[in-house]
């Protein structure tokens, strides 16, 4: 999701004409490489760990391994290694409402699930220590910009609340009726919300990582109409960065209604474009039909993706072929690789 907000940031900055500072182009450029570069990478490399962690949760979702720890302890533990400690785990989450759903798991299934969530939260806490540690040191060394303090301290709220959201996540799953007709899971609302919280921070990583490298500092001086196109372009790039991620929530409340494994056919859900069953009466009040009917959460996903994909391919398009292309030979090469 990021990439189309640094696009917008790049479009409009990189051919807009600056006001020169006191301090000469290449002097910041300088100070620029010798405090910040370290800094940047740190926070590029950051967020390719989280974007490895949004994976792994994935596929924690989809092996159904999110319910087999059954508690949460800040430091982590370590996992069970002799058979009588894979036993005693066993019988524990034997004792919460997902073995009513499934008693014909095995203890080898029951350590391939375990594998993924235990997998999943020591990942998040070696991405703390990854963001924590370098941080202390870069600022002890003066190479944190003082205007980005308050980002920082964003960052690490972030990261450091995100542990404790994902455990008031599962608990959704380990406090419900055992007996319900449902398959039992997290609650769709508290998935989205951590999901959320992981991609906001993903994308503030790579904001602040850009920030630091002050890639929107170079100096140039373009065509006014090439000022026109790229004020229009930094909007309609905002615009589909808020598409790609209200999309993104929404594959989020697909998951967790199971909403997935519903229609399996395209265009047509079924026999038809729009499903019988878009509309349920039973769920009250109606709004919640949004999130938590089946046939409607998939369809509203599918019409975002389409319009999201659409729309970036217009965005697209019409830089590169604006003006004759004039447009996009102006752009510099780092900003035509985001596009892409």
């Amino acid at each position: 999701m990021y990439r189309f907000f640094n696009v917008s940031k790049n479009l409009f900055h990189s051919i807009k004409r600056r006001k020169f500072s006191k301090i000469s182009t290449n002097d910041s450029s300088n100070v620029t490489e010798k405090n910040y570069i370290p800094v940047a990478y740190w926070l590029f490399g950051v967020s390719g760990l989280v974007a490895g962690m949004v994976t792994i949760g994935g596929i924690t979702r989809l092996t159904r391994s999110g319910l087999s720890m059954t508690d949460w302890k800040l430091q982590g533990s370590r996992p069970p290694f002799t058979k009588d400690e894979w036993e005693k785990e066993f019988e524990r989450y034997k004792t919460f409402p997902e073995w009513q759903q499934r008693k014909s798991m095995t203890l080898d299934e029951f350590k391939y699930i375990y594998f993924w969530e235990y997998s999943h939260r020591m990942f998040g806490r070696f991405i703390g220590a990854a963001f924590t540690v370098p941080l202390i040191y870069f600022y002890s060394r003066n190479m944190i910009p003082k205007h980005l303090y308050s980002r920082f301290g964003l960052l690490f709220g972030l990261g450091a609340t995100q542990g404790l959201v994902g455990w008031w996540m599962v608990k959704s799953g380990l406090d419900v009726d055992p007996n319900q007709k449902k398959e039992i899971r997290v609650s769709p609302y508290r998935l989205a919300t951590h999901l959320a919280m992981a991609f906001t921070t993903y994308t503030t990583l790579l904001w602040t990582g850009f920030d630091v490298l002050k890639l929107s500092s170079q100096a140039s001086n373009y065509p006014s109409y090439a000022l026109k196109h790229g004020l229009f372009m930094k909007r309609f790039a905002i615009g589909n960065g808020l598409l790609v991620g209200t999309t993104i929530l929404s594959g989020a409340f697909v998951a967790g209604n199971d909403a997935g494994n519903a229609y399996n056919t395209f265009p047509k859900m079924g026999d038809n474009y729009i499903p019988d069953e878009i509309y349920e009466t039973n769920i009250k009040p109606i709004w919640r039909n949004l999130f938590e009917n089946t046939a409607l959460v998939q369809f509203n996903h599918r019409i975002l993706a389409l319009t999201t994909l659409t729309s970036i391919s217009c965005m697209y398009f019409y830089s590169r072929f604006i003006n004759n292309g004039s447009y996009w030979r102006l752009l510099p090469i780092s900003t035509r690789y985001l596009y892409h």
